[in-house]
């Protein structure tokens, strides 16, 4: 714009020599202004690519720092769930125990309530061939016997149940 109005002024003079040096000064400095401002632009693209750069890196970090993140917690979720597993494992096997006890249990009952009723029919066929005071002397006895069966039997349970209490003790102290 400005080499232009300086051609206008030359011609305006009526001297055609003056008037060329004068456009062609006007043009030279028209074109130096042109080189400073494209060098402006050159320098502010080059700061918004620098800062663009900047902003990447930083999105990148924060990227990183979230899949860090993201893996520790999975791997907290991992020995969280490792550690119910095993608990659950612990309480089936003390379930599976107190279970097949209680099973022994019922059967050495069953099996001693048959072994007295059998005997008892016996003993009852005995008293009546053999008169009533033999009978009566083997009920003392068979007595006896129960009491001490009896006392056999609980003693055996105390035991079980003293085995049960230290295995319980034992899981809970694994279990602290």
């Amino acid at each position: 714009m400005k080499s232009g109005g300086g051609g206008g002024g030359g011609g305006g003079g009526g001297g055609g020599g003056g008037g060329g040096g004068g456009g062609g000064g006007g043009g030279g400095g028209g074109g130096g202004e042109e080189e400073e401002e494209e060098e402006e632009e050159e320098e502010e693209e080059e700061e918004e690519e620098e800062e663009e750069e900047e902003e990447e890196e930083e999105e990148e970090e924060e990227e990183e720092e979230e899949e860090e993140e993201e893996e520790e917690e999975e791997e907290e979720e991992e020995e969280e769930e490792g550690e119910e597993g095993e608990e659950g494992e612990e309480e089936e096997e003390e379930g599976k125990k107190k279970k097949k006890k209680k099973k022994k249990k019922e059967k050495k009952e069953k099996k001693e309530k048959e072994k007295k009723e059998k005997k008892e029919e016996e003993e009852g066929e005995e008293g009546e061939e053999e008169g009533e005071e033999e009978g009566e002397e083997e009920g003392e006895e068979e007595e006896e016997e129960e009491e001490e069966e009896e006392e056999e039997e609980e003693e055996e349970e105390e035991e079980e149940e003293e085995e049960e209490e230290e295995e319980e003790g034992d899981i809970s102290f694994e279990y602290k």
